[in-house]
């Protein structure tokens, strides 16, 4: 598709959102050149958080879902996805750049031009700044808050102990600190 969207315009830089781990042998046979920006989240919230975004985006779509099936559902994906992280000899590519996903959230320009450096291109002074006014005006929470709770996954029987040491090699391994919130 990418290709498609270039022919016949100058070459750019393509900047994505929603990379797929599972993919990454297809997404660098593809682009030799790629660089990946990798955010690590502590998977407890990460099963809550994205079991509750898809069930929001399922309501306004085919109406209500059942939470609790959800949650069994995307806490099995995120242990997938977890999995394939620790075990996939890509991970390691001298192409990806690891970051916490606190760090970017604590300071996301100062992580951009990390990763400008990382990928050998100049952030210059103008982009900074149109970042920096993006960021001003079009705040995460602009349209209201969006509200999830590791309940999701109580309630469907775990313990979230046993989950966080369950995720404790990932979490070491990226240096990724266990969340509190509620």
């Amino acid at each position: 598709m990418l290709q498609q969207f270039s022919y016949g315009r100058p070459p750019k830089y393509w900047v994505l959102k929603g990379f797929h781990g599972f993919r990454l042998p297809e997404l660098f046979e593809a682009y030799r050149d790629a660089n990946l920006l990798w955010l690590h989240r502590d998977p407890v919230q990460v099963a809550a958080s994205r079991t509750m975004m898809m069930a929001d985006i399922l309501d306004g779509i085919v109406g209500p879902v059942d939470l609790q099936a959800g949650a069994k559902m995307h806490l099995e994906l995120t242990r997938a996805s977890i999995n394939n992280t620790m075990t996939h000899p890509l991970v390691n590519d001298a192409r990806i750049m690891h970051v916490r996903y606190t760090d970017f959230i604590a300071d996301q320009i100062g992580v951009v031009r990390r990763y400008y450096d990382f990928c050998g291109r100049p952030l210059t002074v103008g982009a900074e700044a149109a970042m920096r006014v993006y960021l001003a005006n079009n705040r995460g929470d602009r349209h209201g808050k969006f509200r999830y709770s590791t309940k999701l996954l109580t309630d469907i029987g775990e313990d979230l102990d046993a989950l966080h040491e369950e995720f404790r090699p990932f979490r070491e391994r990226f240096g990724v600190e266990i969340e509190k919130r509620d």
